[in-house]
């Protein structure tokens, strides 16, 4: 497996910290783990992956689209 550069695992948008770390599982009747990452302040996501890169994708994937919601509205002819 080819090793994850873990500067990829962007800052938490909770705390700001940037030390987040992957956990893993087992669960009952599966042969392989299952990831997500996790910042020391416990912020995480719910959601467990097959992968480790995967792990890394929704996490980012998850700040995208929190900074999304507090850009602000684009700039249009109608609100100028």
């Amino acid at each position: 497996m080819k090793e994850l550069d873990p500067h990829t695992i962007r800052p938490c948008l909770a705390c700001g910290r940037t030390d987040a770390h992957m956990e893993s599982i087992l669960p009952p009747g599966r042969r392989q783990e299952v990831w997500r990452v996790v910042c020391s302040c416990g912020q995480t996501l719910q959601q467990w992956s097959v992968s480790q890169g995967a792990a890394i994708r929704a996490w980012n994937r998850n700040l995208a689209q929190e900074n999304d919601n507090f850009a602000p509205p684009p700039i249009t002819h109608h609100n100028l």
